[in-house]
């Protein structure tokens, strides 16, 4: 057999090579009633191997499809007007919170980092925190700075401004406060600042804001009296100055009428703490009904230079 032949043979049908009937059929030769499955434990092993690809794809596209299911609750236009609920621990109601989401061409259906940067540009709002529920309603908490004092300001241009003050020393208008809480807030007076607007600062206000906060937290009885604060005589950062000094007037209106009053208690801005502690202790309507005291008022001097 020649070169030729042989290729002419390999592309030929090769009938001799499947002998038998014509109307032979596979299916005559396998049991087709009865599913074949592996007996001995190394065929149940590699029955349950060549099925892992397909349990993988089935895990796989099962999470994808619930990733994209939840991407789309947590999508800003997934709803077109989304309720939003408030929760506070201060006195911002819902109205001023939606003032400031609304500012936005885009409003409520904004990303939620847009709209905690822009709350968190209010000066009262110490931090926010903004979420999209999966029915597209916006969750907002906010955590509010604690005010110590009010302060009024002449600002360049209108009118007298008045403001509340935070321990920190952060100047705020007090959005939702009521009238009668500020009102009893001791106010700070002769006072000197720098800057202008959110900027100002208070000369000073490094010690009076703890002084304030730790009076209002741990001696609220004291400070529920106290009417104005005076910076005049604060030093600032010469705490430790000679005459440094944090002068409180007194409400003389809620003490009693058969004594004589207190109208001052004046402070050091060096042990102001210590004084505090020696204010709680002293009792002070005893000490006016003394007997020998002639005056209508006194100032109680705690400074301890």
């Amino acid at each position: 057999m020649n070169f030729f032949q042989r290729i002419v043979r390999f592309f030929s049908p090769r009938r001799d090579a499947f002998l038998g009937p014509e109307n032979r059929d596979w299916r005559k030769l396998i049991r087709q009633d009865v599913r074949r499955l592996p007996t001995d434990d190394l065929g149940r092993k590699r029955a349950a191997r060549s099925r892992l690809p397909m349990v993988l794809a089935l895990l796989f596209f099962g999470t994808l499809i619930s990733t994209i299911f939840l991407s789309l609750g947590e999508n800003p236009t997934a709803a077109t007007n989304p309720v939003v609920t408030l929760k506070t621990d201060g006195f911002i109601n819902l109205s001023a919170v939606q003032k400031v989401i609304n500012s936005n061409a885009e409003g409520a259906t904004r990303e939620v980092s847009s709209i905690k940067r822009d709350l968190e540009m209010d000066p009262q709002i110490l931090s926010a925190g903004v979420r999209r529920k999966p029915d597209g309603s916006l969750e907002v908490t906010l955590q509010e700075r604690v005010a110590v004092a009010r302060i009024a300001s002449i600002p360049a241009a209108g009118p007298m401004v008045l403001r509340l003050v935070s321990p920190e020393g952060v100047l705020f208008n007090g959005n939702g406060y009521p009238e009668q809480a500020i009102r009893n807030l001791p106010e700070i007076v002769d006072y000197r600042t720098s800057g202008s607007g959110d900027k100002t600062v208070v000369e000073g206000i490094e010690i009076a804001g703890p002084f304030l906060l730790l009076a209002r937290t741990s001696y609220a009885n004291h400070y529920k009296q106290w009417k104005t604060l005076s910076m005049r005589d604060c030093f600032g950062a010469q705490e430790d100055s000679p005459g440094s000094n944090l002068r409180v007037t007194l409400r003389t209106q809620q003490q009693p009428p058969d004594r004589p009053l207190l109208t001052e208690i004046v402070f050091s801005t060096a042990n102001w703490r210590n004084e505090l502690i020696l204010l709680s202790r002293l009792d002070i309507d005893n000490l006016l009904r003394r007997p020998g005291l002639t005056a209508n008022a006194y100032v109680l001097k705690l400074s301890i230079q």
